[in-house]
């Protein structure tokens, strides 16, 4: 998952120079003027623009660099806007990759010479992220603009971007190194899932006449033309698609087959917790209304209730599915929280995962011995270095995650939809009953009133073993009691969220959260004594050896609320079909035939997100911006591998091939 950074020297001019290729990163001559000669133009950009019906235009990039070619487009969209406002073409997705991304220092050095993209240089460094391979989703909104730039190699990268069959890309920024210095990038697995991706008449440009490339393009279905290079170069590329596309998804997992959501349609969520809310400002901040039906009287009376939750991922020693779910999900979240206008209590204190027993530090050990994670996620401490972060003196070191912290769930749940209030309605107290999936829309039942909505997502937590058709899923509902424990010497000068078998945070207003149990399929929220004796009987066993944990008094405030989770302890987000539909849809599947042989699935407006967790914090706001792509069918902000691990279908297709005897 660390992904390795550019090695580069500034050469007389100023210039980065790749030390691995030996190659300038943009033309000596000037740098926008190149990006605007071969890659704006090469694309008929901005004229394209405005000849664009649709909402979303979406350019791929092979080669971020120093990001300057996505700057320029950005900047020459933010202008398209500002001139243009009502037109239906309203944002602009970059899908950029990098297999060597420079470091924050080279890449302000590098823009630092293109003073008329200040301020889209000084967002982009604000939100540059970690170096960790997969796709890392970035916000401009004053240009009405979304990055993802995706770490990693370019030929692993593109087979994991979803698409439909009709593609998903409408121009090509082809910018790596020269083929003769970056031969690896230019071959046939690029030119492959261009024909995958690409749009009928999709476009592109390149700095390069290579015959390389030239035949390579060609093969795959795209007309290709010479154009006049830049600067000292004689010629360039460009085309147009005109091929066809072949859809390499697994069918069942396909996401783009139902009819698109727009700003027209009437959206509704189920739900009045932390994963509602999250979606409904991520609707919000894609131009989409929504209407949120809170079964109760205030929000996030449940599971979000908490008054604080530690945030930070769960990490293994090896960069496992669920393990890449969460070092992406943080990153993003944290970029997320960050931006939201109005406030809520958090610290952004840190988190200590302590190595409180021989096997824990075992695998932190490991964990740090594999060198899977860089240390700005997460990086060992010593006992000392570990009682310094903390502010309390600590028996053991172990492993310290320094973007991480605290915030509190409710006050969040409430900033989200306070913030997109103007287009965003609440309504409380609503039952909702009866969810059926028709044709053109999903109608239910609300307090005994029929209504009908054109897209309704499910968002219903812990409640959703009430919730028919939340049945196709295996619902795990686990009961879990804090304790509220008030402040006093010494834990009144805890600085960090310290983590063992429980957790213990800093105080806000005057008291501590500390817990947890888990206590499957209980749905009681009753306070139990014995439960308040196992949290602090869990903390006293794990910090045995500091003195101050045996002496902790506690008055017997807590709170107690029922998580949802799922078998595989994996989240599920996206289109919500019944057991029997998918059983049905797919019996093939247990009779031996492949995924890729499978039909797509069948239309439905229908969808869920739900089985947080105890990690809601950390996965609702990339969930939220998966299914919010799916419903609108623009890029998805992770890879295919790890959306087919939150298909909400996940459970039914793998038992069907089980059935096969087929290996999953």
């Amino acid at each position: 998952m660390k992904t390795q950074s550019a090695q580069v020297h500034f050469n007389d001019n100023g210039i980065p120079v790749a030390d691995h290729f030996d190659d300038v990163y943009f033309s000596v001559d000037s740098g926008i003027e190149e990006t605007k000669h071969v890659f704006m133009a090469g694309n008929d950009l901005p004229l394209r623009w405005f000849n664009h019906d649709q909402p979303y235009f979406v350019i791929a990039e092979t080669g971020f660099g120093s990001g300057l070619n996505c700057l320029v487009a950005m900047a020459a969209f933010h202008q398209f806007r500002e001139e243009n406002p009502a037109h239906p073409l309203k944002h602009l997705y970059l899908l950029s990759t990098e297999k060597y991304p420079l470091s924050t220092m080279d890449l302000q050095q590098t823009l630092s010479a293109f003073p008329t993209l200040r301020p889209y240089v000084t967002a982009l460094v604000q939100q540059y992220p970690l170096s960790l391979d997969g796709c890392h989703r970035l916000h401009f909104p004053a240009a009405s603009t979304t990055l993802d730039l995706w770490l990693g190699d370019v030929h692993t990268i593109l087979p994991q971007w979803h698409s439909s069959p009709t593609g998903l890309m409408d121009a090509w920024f082809l910018d790596g190194f020269a083929p003769s210095k970056n031969p690896d990038m230019w071959t046939d697995k690029l030119f492959t899932q261009m024909q995958r991706l690409s749009k009928h008449s999709a476009t592109f440009a390149t700095f390069t006449a290579a015959g390389v490339v030239k035949r390579g393009l060609k093969a795959v279905g795209f007309d290709i033309a010479k154009r006049k290079g830049f600067g000292r170069k004689r010629d360039m590329l460009t085309g147009c698609f005109t091929g066809n596309q072949r859809l390499q998804v697994p069918p069942p997992y396909a996401r783009f087959n139902s009819t698109p959501a727009t700003s027209s349609h009437r959206i509704g969520i189920v739900g009045g917790g932390l994963a509602a809310a999250t979606l409904a400002n991520v609707l919000a901040r894609h131009g989409l209304a929504s209407t949120l039906l809170c079964a109760d009287n205030a929000l996030a009376t449940g599971a979000s209730g908490n008054p604080q939750g530690g945030f930070y991922p769960q990490l293994h020693s090896e960069a496992s599915f669920p393990s890449q779910i969460q070092a992406l999900g943080f990153a993003y979240a944290r970029r997320f929280y960050d931006t939201l206008s109005v406030p809520f209590d958090h610290q952004w204190c840190g988190v200590l995962q302590l190595g409180f027993s021989a096997d824990v530090v075992s695998r932190q050990q490991k964990l740090l011995a594999n060198g899977i994670w860089p240390d700005t996620l997460i990086q060992g401490v010593n006992n000392n270095e570990a009682s310094t972060i903390a502010g309390v003196t600590l028996p053991f070191g172990g492993l310290f995650i320094p973007l991480g912290g605290w915030l509190s769930p409710p006050q969040l749940v409430n900033a989200l939809l306070e913030e997109y209030k103007d287009v965003t309605t609440v309504q409380y107290n609503c039952r909702v009953t009866n969810i059926q999936d028709q044709q053109h829309g999903v109608t239910c039942d609300i307090n005994g009133q029929q209504h009908q909505f054109d897209f309704l997502i499910v968002c219903t937590g812990a409640d959703s073993t009430d919730v028919e058709v939340m049945q196709a899923l295996p619902l795990r509902p686990v009961r879990g009691q804090v304790e509220a424990i008030p402040t006093q010497l010494p834990i009144d000068k805890l600085k960090t969220v310290l983590c063992h078998k429980g957790y213990m945070t800093p105080a806000t207003e005057g008291r501590h959260a500390l817990g947890s149990t888990y206590s499957k399929n209980d749905l009681a929220c009753d306070i139990r004594e014995q439960d308040t004796k196992t949290n602090l009987a869990t903390h006293q066993k794990a910090l045995q050896h500091g003195h101050w944990i045996s002496t902790l008094n506690h008055d017997g405030k807590a709170r107690a609320s029922v998580r949802l989770a799922l078998p595989d302890h994996q989240p599920a987000v996206g289109q919500l079909l019944s057991q029997t539909t998918l059983e049905n849809h797919y019996q093939q599947l247990a009779e031996g035939k492949s995924l890729q042989r499978q039909p797509l699935p069948p239309a439905n407006r229908l969808f869920t997100l739900t089985g947080l967790g105890s990690r809601g914090l950390v996965t609702a706001p990339i969930l939220a911006e998966v299914l919010v792509a799916q419903l609108t069918h623009t890029p998805m902000p992770l890879p295919n591998h790890l959306l087919q691990a939150v298909s909400p279908s996940r459970f039914v297709i793998r038992e069907l091939i089980r059935k096969s005897g087929a290996p999953d």
